[in-house]
């Protein structure tokens, strides 16, 4: 198996193992260059982007602001504070 060592060894891995040798390779007809290729990483069948935050955080950051913007008090608590604020050292430390 290639480097996907921790995948199991199927159709579907080799399959894919192909498809990134065969775009990969300058020598094929099938060569995709480095700067028109996009990566897409499948996380249980939902797509997840990573940059500039993975989805799952901003979705938690949008909602405690909206919990924080409802409730004034929250505006002093950590973490409402930091998101309310947009305190992103704050965050990236907790």
């Amino acid at each position: 198996m290639g480097t996907l060592s921790l995948w199991n060894d199927t159709d579907a891995t080799r399959s894919i193992e192909a498809f990134v040798a065969r775009v990969s390779d300058v020598e094929s007809s099938a060569f995709v260059p480095p700067e028109a290729r996009i990566a897409v990483f499948d996380n249980d069948g939902t797509l997840w982007p990573e940059k500039p935050m993975p989805v799952e955080l901003g979705f938690i950051l949008k909602r405690l602001t909206e919990m924080a913007s409802a409730n004034p008090a929250l505006r002093e608590q950590q973490p409402w504070k930091a998101a309310y604020t947009k305190d992103y050292a704050w965050l990236g430390d907790a």
